[in-house]
């Protein structure tokens, strides 16, 4: 499978001084074979982790990784917002970043190292909120609660903000984090007014800049410096406009703006094209299914929108049908299946507040159906016998 552009912060951080170089992919050894024989669990598997390394996710870590150099540049943190629809692949370029660096037990203390940490902020609506959140993420190892998470939030609740807030920065500076992925930051806005703006920008913004100051120290520990990766629709940008806190536009210089498919321009049919026939070669099958030709790629627009999310939810479910039948690739009855049996959730991902006029609200399934079998009467021709 493509790996992922995703480079270990954690060690570019400590190698920067030396004037690292991003770490290069691995090579893949062992001999390959016919995906046809494969068991179906194996090929099923490689659909669930089924990823194509876009142009935009790696100039979103290579983002990211310039803001971990910044600690060692900078007295404060220098911060990323990445923006961009529902469905564009935002959560899955900061997933990668995540499974690149996984936290771990320091073998000699037994300690927890978490280089980065990842928040889903969906049901997180205020500062408190998405401030316990990260501390109930920070109790996790391996996927597994290391405290009861109801009990941990209930011993917050008569906490005051600036101190849960000094209690999670503690916790995240034990742990060694040196990046924050807040998802779904977009949450954080209220379509009423400016004052939960003011509250959650004033909260990044305190977060990010406080120190432990000292003679010694004037610029504070460089553990101290965390840096914040902010991710959602574009409501995030309300956050950062200079107009509401000058402060923390500041010290958030990397903007990037994922934007869906287009297919309008040659360039833009090339690119979607392109995208389809990466896709098509990391598929486990021994024929490629020709997905990028431009009459099928045309189709594939109108079904998804030119929303990544879409297109994996239609190529991945037709792949698992073409496995279920023994076909040697993909072919468009599979896509056709595809949509109507996933029809609710696909339509149920454009129903956001960030949808594009009322005609993205239904999908239309371009994809051919199988050809319906006439069969003939019986001719009286002896069957088989048991």
């Amino acid at each position: 499978m493509t790996r992922g552009a995703a480079a270990n912060l954690n060690d570019l951080a400590e190698e920067v001084e030396a004037g690292s170089e991003l770490p290069p992919d691995e090579v893949e050894g062992g001999e390959e074979r016919l995906w046809s024989e494969a068991p179906d669990r194996v090929r099923r598997d490689a659909l669930r982790a089924l990823f194509i390394a876009r142009d935009i996710e790696k100039r979103v870590v290579a983002m990211v990784n310039s803001a971990i150099r910044d600690r060692h540049l900078h007295a404060e943190a220098q911060n990323v917002v990445v923006t961009g629809e529902t469905g564009v692949g935002k959560s899955e370029i900061m997933k990668r970043i995540l499974a690149a660096n996984p936290e771990r037990r320091d073998p000699d203390t037994g300690s927890i190292v978490r280089p980065v940490l990842y928040v889903d902020v969906r049901n997180s609506s205020t500062p408190k909120a998405v401030a316990q959140a990260m501390l109930v993420q920070l109790m996790t190892f391996e996927g597994k609660a290391l405290v009861d998470p109801k009990k941990l939030i209930d011993s917050t609740k008569s906490l005051g903000v600036p101190e849960l807030t000094r209690r999670v920065k503690t916790l995240m500076m034990g742990q060694g984090v040196i990046a924050a992925l807040l998802d779904e930051f977009h949450n954080t806005v209220s379509d009423n007014g400016t004052d939960r703006l003011n509250r959650i920008a004033s909260w990044v913004k305190d977060f990010a800049k406080s120190k432990s100051r000292s003679g010694a120290s004037p610029d504070g520990d460089l553990s101290e410096i965390i840096v914040f990766v902010l991710i959602g629709t574009k409501k995030v940008e309300r956050i950062i406009d200079p107009a509401l806190n000058d402060e923390l536009a500041s010290i958030t210089p990397y903007r990037q703006v994922v934007h869906r498919y287009r297919y309008e321009t040659d360039d833009e049919k090339a690119a979607f094209q392109g995208l389809l026939a990466e896709i098509d070669d990391e598929l486990p099958f021994d024929e490629h299914a020709r997905l990028d030709e431009p009459s099928l790629a045309e189709k594939f627009h109108v079904a998804t929108f030119g929303l990544l999310r879409q297109l994996g939810i239609i190529i991945v479910k037709a792949a698992d049908l073409a496995i279920e039948d023994g076909s040697d690739r993909v072919r468009e009855h599979h896509l056709h299946a595809a949509v109507e049996l996933k029809r609710g959730v696909l339509e149920s991902h454009l129903m956001s507040a960030e949808a594009e006029g009322e005609e993205r609200r239904i999908v239309d399934n371009p994809f051919k159906a199988p050809e319906m079998v006439t069969r003939q009467k019986p001719s009286g021709k002896r069957g088989w016998k048991p």
